[in-house]
């Protein structure tokens, strides 16, 4: 039976210490219809704690954990958590800072060591991921980068492994972090299997067609923050760097070194980000043809606009369309579904 560790602590996500949990207990069940003969399950899958008390999770409920020896588990996973402001991710290597120890010791052993979305900030906190490459959550990818600047960031990537040490990118990315885990430990096969019992693709691999492309990092330069606003309301006009530093009273040179500093981008480079972002949610929400959503977005040529697409997506725009469509339009709640709820 294989040993497996949530490391948890007061603020994870409560949804995915039960997913977790769920899922390796789902994988017992199916290995128990498959081999009816087995005395013990596949995994045993427990939460610890850094102080070893009971958990007390931000809604108020309470868990056990276990008194394992979660140091010589057969895999550790770091989960989520709440965190989502710079002093929030800062403070998550501390709140698992009593891990860090047996985590070295785990890693030193040979086990298998993951986390996912911002679990990542506390594996990243231990150092072993320190000239590594990793994942981790796209949208906060700039303070990873500048609390973690020893790791070799993959953002693209939806799974990282780095020898014994797995990364997952952001929210649901854990079903293929379980999946990349169970492959390891009962075999590609059974994988395969709980992957579609899952209903997940274990082929994807890729965080950068999910990405909101607007989404960028938060700054306080109000300045720049009206040329943002400027370029999203006109992101189809023609671009122009000398007339958009004339139009803010700025040089050239002041208005790339202020844009560079806030957004660590340049004005052109934004505004192509915003425009493949809006024949992004075209694509997904209109049977606009691409050759008119180009035109949309300020491009003229179709073929230099796919070109920029698949950089930016890895994927083409019509393969974008055919993955994320929504039909003529999108509703969660159909009214025949409301009504019978009601």
């Amino acid at each position: 039976m294989k040993q497996i560790a949530i490391l948890a602590h007061n603020n994870s996500i409560s949804s995915d210490l039960f997913a977790l949990l769920d899922y390796f207990e789902y994988c017992n069940v199916l290995w128990a219809l498959q081999q009816p003969q087995a005395v013990a399950p596949l995994f045993h899958c427990y939460l610890v704690s850094p102080d070893a008390r009971p958990l007390t999770l931000k809604q108020g409920v309470q868990l056990p954990v276990q008194p394992h020896a979660w140091q010589q588990a057969d895999a550790l996973i770091l989960p989520a958590a709440y965190a989502y402001r710079r002093s929030e991710l800062a403070a998550l290597a501390a709140q698992s800072a009593a891990y860090y120890p047996g985590l070295r010791q785990a890693a030193a052993s040979g086990s298998l060591i993951a986390a996912s979305c911002t679990g990542t900030y506390s594996l990243a906190g231990s150092g072993l991921l320190d000239h590594r490459n990793a994942t981790s959550s796209w949208f906060f990818k700039d303070v990873f980068q500048s609390l973690f600047p020893d790791v070799h960031l993959q953002l693209n990537k939806l799974l990282v492994q780095d020898g014994k040490l797995l990364t997952a990118g952001a929210t649901t990315s854990y079903i293929n972090l379980c999946l990349a885990l169970t492959e390891q430990l009962a075999g590609e096969q059974f994988a395969r299997q709980m992957a579609k019992i899952m209903l997940t693709d274990p082929n994807r691999t890729s965080q950068v067609p999910y990405m909101d492309l607007s989404i960028g990092q938060q700054h306080n330069d109000t300045l720049i923050k009206q040329v943002q606003a400027h370029l999203t309301s006109h992101l189809a006009q023609p671009f122009a760097l000398e007339r958009l530093s004339e139009q803010f009273h700025l040089t050239k040179r002041t208005l790339l070194r202020r844009f560079k500093a806030a957004l660590d981008d340049t004005p052109l480079n934004y505004l192509q980000r915003l425009r493949v972002e809006q024949a992004k949610r075209l694509l997904e929400t209109t049977n606009a043809p691409i050759e008119q959503i180009v035109l949309q977005v300020g491009y003229e040529d179709v073929s230099s606009f796919r070109k920029l697409f698949l950089q930016y997506t890895e994927l083409t725009p019509g393969q974008y369309r055919q993955k994320f469509t929504q039909g003529e339009s999108f509703n969660c709640c159909p009214a025949e579904q409301v009504s019978r709820i009601g």
